[in-house]
């Protein structure tokens, strides 16, 4: 009879023994990593677009930020090769793309971090022989997030990357629309029709850029932006910076007799 009750209490006890959280990978980087670098070892051309990418994006959305600012509606006067070199012609862009790395990681060692502790407290839940009705839906949370919830969080960080650069390069184009505005942009005369193209007050323009077909520049006393068919130009003149016209010219040093 002794034979015959040693599986049962060993049944019995394994019934009772607290459910243990399910094992899994707590960094998401972790698990997405190696198949990842496996996928680049077998294309390795595909991390080269996918960055020219993410830095295309960067560069359309900064001009679509930065225009709009002064009512310039440039998507719409953009050609194709304009949004291909939309990111290349912005810095800005590429340092976008190099920061995002360290700010997912940084928000997986977070996450890292919150899961130990939430393993912890799944473990000292599981360990009560009586839970209420929060402890019990506590565990529950528990046992999901960290026996799944992967693809949430693999959510949660497309968002984090895309949030981020909205931020990052709105931020920017901001600063740059400040700079225009406080007269600190670079200074350029247009002529058109074999004359000089003046503003309201003085004869310089502030540039703002230019794509395929058009010019854009700004009247700062007038806060109005002009929209210059290419085409129309004769030219345009960049001026130095009034700080430098104003420094007086190096002269040659006299010879030693």
């Amino acid at each position: 009879m002794s034979q015959d009750a040693g599986p049962v209490v060993a049944t019995r006890a394994h019934a009772a023994a607290p459910a243990s959280a399910p094992i899994a990978t707590e960094s998401t980087l972790g698990r997405l990593m190696p198949r990842l670098l496996r996928v680049l070892a077998r294309e390795p051309a595909l991390a080269v677009t996918c960055a020219y990418l993410l830095v295309a994006m960067a560069g359309i959305f900064f001009v679509d930020r930065y225009y709009a600012r002064f009512g310039i509606p440039v998507l719409s006067l953009s050609q194709i090769s304009d949004f291909l070199v939309a990111g290349v012609q912005q810095p800005v862009a590429l340092l976008l793309v190099l920061s995002t790395l360290p700010i997912i990681w940084m928000f997986d060692w977070v996450n890292v971090r919150a899961a130990r502790r939430q393993r912890a407290a799944h473990a000292r839940l599981a360990a009560l022989e009586r839970r209420n009705a929060w402890q019990r839906l506590q565990l529950r949370w528990f046992s999901w997030k960290l026996g799944g919830g992967h693809a949430m969080r693999q959510l949660a960080y497309l968002g984090i990357l895309f949030g981020y650069g909205w931020v990052f390069v709105a931020t920017y184009a901001d600063y740059r629309v400040r700079l225009v505005e406080q007269g600190r942009a670079r200074q350029v005369r247009v002529w058109q029709g074999g004359e000089a193209l003046r503003p309201s007050q003085g004869d310089a323009w502030s540039y703002l850029g230019a794509v395929s077909a058009y010019v854009f520049v700004y009247d700062r006393a007038a806060r109005q932006a002009q929209v210059l068919p290419l085409e129309g130009i004769d030219r345009i003149e960049p001026l130095r910076p009034v700080a430098e016209a104003a420094a007086p010219a190096p002269q040659a040093l006299a010879p030693k007799r």
